[in-house]
């Protein structure tokens, strides 16, 4: 069991306050009593120059690991596993311990606050843990699970997690073939609601959820976000569609899994943005040119 820290965190893991750009997530909740892990005495700090998905990066020694302490990444919320990975580690010095240099898969990565990367991505909801016997990361996930955060929520909200699948249910029994019910076709109506969150601070930076909501008859086939920014915010990454930026507008276009929302479906749209001294939220949102109601 390697040593942990002191350091309390409320609902999900507060990094060490006072470090320039250091995150600062916003969840709150109850006490919890997971801790981060306080890194041993490691002389080998490495940059990381790659990030591969959630949990594999490559290193400036050209050494490619996977992280200890972290399960596979969710189909749902594999995008967005990848951009907290960018944000908080590429370009990042880091410190880690390889013990045997044969085994890449399962080594311990820290930032250079002494934070272990695989308990703060856990706490955030970022992704599973894979260590069941580790009672701080049962509690970060379970802490993540009750407030909804990342890959408890929306999009992923009721999807299984981890490698079970359910069955397929049996096929219906015959019967006798019954009249085609009348129906009456009605005109589809177009409909849109956002809702929208910051979910992780740090300074000069954060990271933000954008809700598109189908309140309309009829699916969404196909869709582009637009919204406006006040205070000069710069979108640096984006999951679940892709963005482009022309001054203060943004649109954001979906990508072949998320271009379809059924009616009163649900589809999060999440990015990293850079701002200021303040942070307000974005204004004159719509899908499709169609302005939706801020909920």
């Amino acid at each position: 069991m390697r040593p942990r820290s002191s350091v309390l965190v409320i609902g999900a893991i507060f990094l060490t306050a006072g470090c320039t750009g250091t995150p600062t997530p916003i969840a709150s909740g109850p006490p919890s009593s997971h801790h981060l892990v306080a890194p041993p005495t490691i002389a080998n700090t490495l940059t990381v120059q790659g990030v591969e998905d959630g949990r594999t990066v490559l290193l400036s020694d050209g050494t490619r690991i996977r992280m200890a302490g972290l399960a596979a990444p969710e189909e749902c919320w594999a995008g967005a596993a990848t951009a907290f990975a960018k944000a908080f580690l590429l370009d990042k010095p880091v410190k880690v311990d390889p013990g045997d240099p044969a085994i890449v898969d399962e080594v311990p990565l820290w930032l250079e606050d002494g934070t272990e990367y695989a308990l703060l991505a856990v706490s955030q909801g970022v992704l599973r843990h894979a260590s069941p016997h580790d009672a701080a990361f049962r509690d970060a996930e379970d802490a993540a699970a009750k407030a909804g955060l990342g890959l408890w929520g929306d999009p992923c909200r009721g999807q299984p997690k981890g490698p079970t699948s359910t069955p397929a249910p049996p096929p219906p029994a015959a019967s006798t073939p019954k009249p085609a019910p009348t129906t009456t076709t009605t005109a589809p109506v177009f409909g849109c609601a956002i809702t929208y969150r910051v979910t992780y601070r740090w300074n000069g930076g954060y990271n933000a959820d954008v809700t598109i909501i189908n309140t309309g008859n009829a699916p969404i086939s196909g869709w582009t976000l637009r919204w406006t920014f006040t205070r000069g915010q710069i979108v640096t990454d984006m999951w679940n569609a892709t963005a482009k930026q022309n001054g203060a507008d943004v649109s954001a276009t979906n990508v072949s899994y998320s271009a379809t929302i059924p009616a009163g479906a649900k589809q999060v749209v999440g990015y990293t943005g850079s701002n200021r001294a303040d942070n307000p939220d974005p204004i004159g949102f719509s899908v499709n040119d169609h302005p939706c109601q801020i909920r």
